[in-house]
């Protein structure tokens, strides 16, 4: 079984203290890992390679009214010295029910 929304980019910039600061990647994949109908993990796929390398990624997953209601991570993209898009898997805690799931927010720190 597979969930999913498509993660929606607001802006191509992070402002922080009056300095923008520019995004390693401002898209990205993923996809649902289930167990008895519950989300166990999330696989957060087309990291920029190599702008996102050494980056840490954190994901929320929320339900219909926008509260969190399962997280995972930091994961870090792992510099592996090629130019493939990176990927990353992380455990979801708690497992939610895949029926609550409504939106996810990927996150990458760093990079």
């Amino acid at each position: 079984m597979a969930l999913g929304a498509h993660l929606g980019v607001i802006s191509s910039t992070l402002g922080a203290g009056g300095a923008a600061v520019a995004p390693c990647d401002d898209s990205f994949t993923h996809s649902f890992t289930t167990s008895r109908g519950n989300v166990t993990a999330v696989t957060v796929g087309g990291i920029a390679d190599p702008a996102c390398d050494g980056g840490r990624v954190r994901v929320t997953i929320t339900n219909a009214s926008g509260a969190s209601i399962a997280s995972g991570g930091p994961e870090t993209v792992v510099a592996d010295g090629d130019s493939l898009d990176g990927v990353v898997t992380l455990a979801m805690s708690p497992q939610p029910a895949a029926s609550l799931v409504a939106g996810i927010d990927i996150v990458i720190e760093g990079g």
